[in-house]
């Protein structure tokens, strides 16, 4: 059986990394993994741990989410190579510090256009494809930012809830019209460069500007939530292994959480965490709560 077509994009650290190894690593060959990312001279970490898979079961290629030229580029090699693309992680993305008006809207449009358009482009530029075979997979990489907002995270967490209303909508009738299943992954805290770059500059030197109120609360509640945070934080592999599981799944869920007491976190606010509930809407009569 010819092994899988996977597309991820952000695959120079983190998360994206971790997954593009993971499956082009699996001794049972079952995937063919494009791992992709915005600049081509970030990839030699990655080029040394691919070890033998390198151009084997492991392609690396540019692609930047927010330039439609680069993403049609590698969807059409893929095509034109194995004929299909049976899996596409929307992965890449980042993550920045607000505090609420500290900001340009220029700036906040600029993590928005990575964070959620990139997913809408990099989501369309595949669907025909997968329309065409009646199948496919598609993995939104979320955060519990994206289930509850996070103090400071104003335009990160707004990103996210905005791909998870996407991934909502699309779901049920992607799944229903053409058997590709969607799935939103909703990490907590996860230990990525990313992260550190985030969380390890100064909190009194990010805040330096700011009124002596929010100076104050900002400094204190960050640094409160950074240590909260360092003690449920989890490795990009156990992401990575998620996701490959998805993969293989035959019912993936809508969403996963990714440890129980995020779990639990969600089901403050979600009755059914797993939200399987929302896939079945258009064969509702009406648009109804789980529990009518």
């Amino acid at each position: 059986m010819a092994p899988q077509t996977v597309l991820i994009t952000g695959c120079s650290t983190g998360i994206g990394f971790a997954t593009a190894l993971m499956l082009a690593k699996d001794k049972l060959t079952r995937f063919k993994v494009y791992a992709t990312m915005r600049n081509l001279e970030s990839r030699a970490n990655l080029e040394k741990e691919a070890g033998s898979t390198l151009n084997k079961t492991l392609f690396i290629r540019e692609l930047d989410v927010t330039k439609d030229p680069t993403i049609k580029s590698v969807v059409d090699e893929i095509l034109r190579d194995n004929g299909r693309i049976d899996v596409l992680v929307n992965n890449a993305g980042y993550m920045a510090l607000d505090a609420i008006d500290q900001k340009s809207v220029e700036w906040c449009q600029v993590m928005m256009d990575t964070n959620y358009w990139g997913v809408v482009r990099t989501t369309n530029a595949v669907l025909p494809a997968m329309k065409k075979q009646m199948s496919g997979r598609i993995i939104n990489v979320s955060s519990m930012a994206g289930v509850r907002g996070a103090p400071f995270f104003a335009t990160y967490s707004a990103t996210k809830f905005a791909m998870e209303g996407y991934s909502e909508s699309i779901a049920p009738v992607l799944r229903d019209g053409y058997n590709i299943k969607v799935s939103i992954v909703e990490p907590g805290p996860v230990k990525t460069e990313l992260a550190n770059k985030v969380l390890g500059t100064p909190f009194e030197e990010q805040a330096k500007d700011f009124d002596p109120i929010l100076r104050d609360v900002f400094v204190t509640g960050v640094k409160r939530m950074a240590s909260a945070m360092a003690s449920v934080t989890q490795s990009a592999d156990e992401i990575a292994k998620l996701h490959m599981d998805i993969i293989l799944s035959e019912t993936p869920h809508l969403r996963y959480q990714t440890t129980e007491n995020l779990t639990k976190t969600a089901a403050l606010k979600f009755r059914d965490p797993t939200t399987d509930f929302l896939l079945d809407m258009l064969k509702q009569s009406r648009y109804a709560s789980p529990a009518e």
